[in-house]
C-alpha cells in the first residue's frame, strides 16, 4: 500500500472514531460503581471496621443495591468497593440520601483515616 493511501486510511479511521456518537444509556439501566480507597498508614484495620459498619448500614438502607467490599492481599493495603444500583436515580439517592444518613449516624470519616482521595469509576452494561 502506498504511503499516501495509508495516511488517508489513518485519517479516515481517526475521523470515524472521533465523530462516533457516544454511548447513550437509559436512566433506568443498572449502574456499577467501583471505588478504590487508600487507608492511612497503620489505620487499615480501623478503616476496615468502619467500612464493615457502612456496608451493613447501606445494605439495610438500600436493599435493592449491592455492596461488596474487598481488601487487597498485598501491601500497601487498598480497599475496593463494588456497588451495583438498579438505576441512575438509585445511585443519586445513594449519594444524596444514604451516605449523608450514614455520616449522620456514624460521624464523618476521621482525619487521616484515608491517605488520599479515592479513585472511582462508573460503568454501564453494554449488552445482555
Amino acid at each position: 500500500m502506498s504511503r499516501s493511501l495509508l495516511s488517508t486510511c489513518s485519517v479516515a479511521v481517526a475521523f470515524a472514531v472521533s465523530t462516533a456518537a457516544p454511548a447513550v444509556f437509559a436512566q433506568d439501566e443498572p449502574v456499577v460503581v467501583v471505588v478504590r480507597v487508600y487507608p492511612g498508614v497503620g489505620r487499615e484495620d480501623e478503616l476496615q471496621a468502619r467500612y464493615l459498619k457502612q456496608a451493613e448500614f447501606l445494605r439495610t438502607f438500600e436493599p435493592k443495591a449491592s455492596f461488596r467490599l474487598h481488601r487487597s492481599t498485598k501491601e500497601p493495603v487498598t480497599f475496593l468497593w463494588y456497588e451495583t444500583y438498579e438505576s441512575q436515580a438509585a445511585l443519586e439517592n445513594h449519594l444524596n440520601v444514604a451516605m449523608p444518613a450514614f455520616r449522620k449516624e456514624f460521624g464523618a470519616t476521621p482525619e487521616g483515616l484515608v491517605a488520599r482521595p479515592s479513585d472511582s469509576e462508573t460503568y454501564r452494561e453494554l449488552g445482555k
